[in-house]
């Protein structure tokens, strides 16, 4: 199989900073595991399947509006892509936050079978 991982990087960005859910979820196997940055478990937060990535991201682009992540850097191989970024955004009635952090994306098949967010903590 032949993987484009620069393209993959791309088209991952900018789905997400255009809050293009359909083109997100497009990027993910069916049966994807999608674990946040944020929640009350040690990994934050879980789910398992495009129904509740859905639900998830129609949560997140409502609650803050102006979301984005602008890459640091990456590394992408065919079954393992790596994202840096540095998130911003202002929270409905909130402050605005700057947070950096990473996605840890496992492929199968050129697509998304599990993405796992992590990111600098504040104490």
């Amino acid at each position: 199989m032949s993987f484009d991982g620069e393209a993959f990087v791309d088209r991952f960005n900018t789905v997400w900073n255009g809050h293009d859910i359909p083109g997100i979820l497009a990027m993910m196997t069916d049966d994807v595991i999608f674990e946040a940055s944020f929640g009350k478990d040690p990994w934050g937060s879980r789910g398992a399947g495009k129904p509740a990535v859905r639900e998830f991201l129609e949560e997140m682009f409502q609650r803050v509006p102006d979301i984005r992540w602008d890459e640091i850097r990456h590394a992408a191989h065919l079954e393992l892509a790596v994202v840096e970024w540095l998130t911003t955004g202002t929270p409905r009635g909130g402050t605005r936050f700057e947070v950096q952090g990473c996605d840890l994306l496992t492929l199968r098949g050129g697509k998304i079978a599990a993405k796992r967010s992590y990111r600098q903590g504040q104490l």
